[in-house]
């Protein structure tokens, strides 16, 4: 299995084939570099080491641009910013130093934080700038006309390219958020159907077992009986869960294994739940309108998990009590009602109980109404309403 999940040859060598580009890019800007250096000297003259160990430390930190990019435009901006200042390179014909700069600020710009990228830029062009200006100022007749447009276009690029980069992150960060929030709602959802499928089942099994216990020895026949809700239940939990394991599972793996899956349950299995719950002690009487089987499977789910969870909490907490369920569909939205007239303490069942977040959650996820609370006298009415325009059939 973790052999599948190992990339390509070629995505494993990429980060390789980076550094060798940039290394590449060092070594052709470097010889430019070097040779803008030399070209100051006379043709007969000795050429000085200093001016071309700028010229180096101009180009050979961008090899490692990616990997340490604050050090590198460091280094570059100093040296370019020295050879500039002490003319080893003409002010009016200072492209190769800006070029430089270029490449190294953009690597800065992606991957800092905004501090540190905005400092970066105002230090290496304001120096790089200053020392243009101060490189002008010491010639004989400083031709100002010709130097101060070429000064501007050499902080425009650099700064543009900057720009670039920041919009680079932003869209690099928004796209990891957006994975995060993927990665999230998918974990709710699974925890809402664990919560609404599982917790139900495991709510069944708890209550029989209960009786079981208590009537065992004075009445066998119910504690058989409920010892039967709970050999089914234990069936239908087990079900559920292999359902959804299997979802998690074939995902990526084989299309025709994750279509063999047993489909989630919908509105047309309601009468289990309302079997299930009256051998759990809550006679239910169950009305389903007319239509319900052509709503989309999407909303015929959430109608289920609502149904699901109401009568656990009717058994969890109200039980023994009767308890009407009422699923309709109009033209253009399907109501759920939950209605029991059980006593319960508000101590056991919170207005903010994870059963009636869930609830609210998924008719949130439709655009739909959620109301939940006891009614006058006695009894709890849960009801939600799921609108059905613009949902996939």
């Amino acid at each position: 299995m973790t052999d599948g999940l190992r990339p390509p040859l070629l995505l494993r060598l990429r980060p390789a084939f980076l550094l060798l580009g940039d290394v590449a890019l060092a070594v052709f800007l470097t010889s430019f570099a070097v040779l803008a250096v030399i070209e100051q000297f006379p043709l007969n003259g000795s050429i000085e080491p200093l001016p071309v160990l700028a010229g180096v430390l101009m180009g050979v930190p961008l090899a490692v641009r990616r990997r340490w990019p604050v050090p590198a435009l460091a280094v570059v901006s100093m040296a370019s910013i020295l050879a500039v200042a002490l003319r080893w390179m003409p002010p009016h014909a200072a492209v190769v130093p800006d070029l430089l700069l270029v490449f190294a600020i953009y690597p800065v710009a992606v991957t800092e934080a905004t501090r540190r990228a905005v400092a970066a830029l105002v230090l290496s062009v304001d120096g790089f700038a200053g020392a243009v200006l101060f490189a002008v100022a010491q010639e004989p007749r400083p031709d100002w006309g010709r130097s101060l447009p070429v000064l501007v276009t050499q902080i425009i690029v650099p700064v543009a390219v900057w720009v670039v980069g920041r919009a680079v992150r932003a869209r690099r960060e928004h796209e990891t958020r957006a994975v995060r929030q993927v990665l999230t709602d998918e974990r709710l959802r699974i925890a809402r159907d664990l919560h609404d499928g599982v917790a139900h089942s495991l709510s069944l099994i708890t209550v029989q077992a209960s009786v079981a216990l208590h009537v065992g020895d004075e009445r066998p026949d119910e504690a058989r009986s409920a010892l039967t809700v709970i050999e089914d239940t234990s069936r239908e939990a087990a079900r559920e869960l292999r359902r959804m394991l299997g979802l998690l599972r074939a995902v990526d793996e084989d299309p025709q294994d994750a279509a063999q899956l047993e489909p989630a349950p919908t509105a047309d299995r309601l009468a289990e739940l309302a079997d299930h719950a009256t051998a759990a002690g809550a006679q239910v009487a169950l009305r389903i309108g007319d239509g319900i089987d052509t709503v989309p499977a999407t909303i015929g789910l959430a109608a289920y998990r609502i149904v699901q969870e109401s009568l656990t909490n009717v058994i969890k907490h109200a039980a023994p009590a009767r308890c009407v369920v009422r699923v309709d569909r109009t033209d253009n939205a399907m109501e759920i009602e939950v209605t029991d007239d059980g006593r319960r303490a508000l101590i056991g069942h919170p207005a903010g109980g994870h059963g009636l977040i869930g609830m609210r959650e998924r008719v949130a996820v439709y655009g739909g109404d959620f109301s939940a609370g006891p009614v006058a006298g006695r009894g709890f009415r849960v009801h939600a309403r799921l609108p059905l325009e613009g949902v996939p059939a």
